[in-house]
């Protein structure tokens, strides 16, 4: 046999690819940035370590998007001067805000994402009261702000026998123009975190507020105690709070309003908490089925006239729950969630569950021995037969 020749071809390497080619780094959008100062129109004087706040006026040139900036909210310097860089493109809104002096549109819409949520009348008031900053690429803009002395309401809270609620929670309720009343977050709501609190005098001080019509109230809170037992289920009375409004009300129908004009102060607002009204209300919830106590739920006292919440509780191992302090009224009682859990394994999942009930509650003095029934949730339908197995006929 003769050895034939190797193929040339065969034996040289295959050509090498050419090496990629790096890609260019992304180039980051051309930015501006917005300068100015801000002023106390009261005291003619720089508005030192106030803030101040982008808000979208319009969509940003950079791919039709909401605008974006590197930072939101700058504090202003010693002197009431602020800088923010790296501004996108675009038509804006400088708000600026400072402990004590009136913000254009509520607080709690002075975040860019809460703001996209705002209700429309806020964003028309912005629109009319603020002119719009135009940013462009590699322009510094300039914007300087004047703020106005808020209104002001201030008192103290105490105890029907005179003793001061020291550290209560104080907050408002604020009227749209709809008439509907709702959560106002006052300046003390976002300084300082915790919310607007008593001292220990009993005395509070809301700042900065608009003009309008209010509603004041204090939250009586107790932190419920937690008892651990190694393989039992904790023990102890669970957390507790009731709203109690200035005017001798124990519910929002009883309140008495405060109307303020721009930079008005309303001093000497005294809310007591009357504890010789407050009864104890406990009960147990039990199976309309069988009779027995539910041993998890959760129970929620309800106002009778509006259907408001006025607190709520949680069912015991016993099936036992308790209000310590309730307000003379009428009332729904209102029990959900309830079911019967593993005693020790309430994470597992319930050996029955119930559907929810409510029955009416008159509270004139303590209130104990109530019970409410709730009748078994009704189990799913029966899942079909399956099919009898077939043999197939001999051939």
């Amino acid at each position: 046999m003769t050895a034939q020749a190797p193929d040339p071809a065969a034996q040289s390497p295959a050509p090498a690819k050419p090496p990629a080619q790096p890609t260019a780094p992304a180039q980051p959008p051309a930015t501006g940035s917005i300068t100015g100062h801000v002023y106390l129109s009261d005291s003619h004087l720089p508005a030192r370590m106030a803030y101040v706040t982008l808000l979208p006026a319009g969509t940003a040139s950079a791919g039709g998007k909401m605008p974006a900036v590197s930072s939101a909210t700058v504090e202003t310097g010693l002197d009431g001067s602020y800088v923010m860089n790296n501004v996108l493109p675009g038509a804006y809104y400088v708000v600026a805000g400072k402990l004590g002096y009136a913000t254009t549109i509520p607080i709690s819409y002075l975040d860019p994402d809460a703001y996209d949520l705002a209700p429309k009348e806020v964003k028309e008031t912005l629109a009319a009261l603020v002119p719009s900053t135009v940013v462009a690429a590699n322009r510094a803009s300039q914007a300087d702000i004047i703020l106005d002395k808020g209104a002001v309401i201030s008192g103290t809270v105490r105890f029907d026998d005179g003793e001061p609620d020291s550290l209560a929670r104080v907050s408002l309720l604020h009227q749209e123009k709809s008439g509907k009343w709702t959560e106002y977050m006052s300046q003390e709501d976002l300084f300082s975190g915790g919310g607007a609190s008593t001292d220990d005098q009993g005395n509070f001080r809301l700042t900065g507020l608009p003009s309008g019509e209010f509603l004041l109230r204090t939250t009586l809170a107790l932190q419920g105690s937690e008892v651990k037992t190694p393989g039992t289920d904790s023990t102890g009375d669970p957390n507790y709070r009731w709203d109690i409004y200035f005017g001798d009300g124990i519910r929002p129908s009883d309140a008495k309003t405060i109307k303020l004009k721009d930079g008005e102060e309303s001093n000497g607002n005294l809310i007591v908490i009357p504890l010789a009204r407050f009864h104890t209300v406990s009960g147990t919830v039990l199976s309309f089925e069988t009779g027995a106590p539910i041993n998890s739920g959760s129970v929620e006292l309800r106002n009778a006239d509006d259907d408001s919440t006025c607190t709520a509780t949680r069912i015991t191992a016993t099936g036992q729950f308790r209000f310590p302090y309730v307000a003379e009224g009428e009332y729904t009682l209102r029990v959900a969630d309830a079911s019967d859990v593993v005693p020790g394994k309430p994470d597992d999942k319930p050996i029955r569950s119930y559907a929810d009930a409510s029955q009416p509650l008159i509270v004139k003095s303590e209130t104990n021995g109530v019970t409410i029934q709730v009748k078994p949730q009704p189990t799913g339908p029966a899942a079909p037969a399956a099919p009898a197995a077939t043999t197939a006929p001999p051939q």
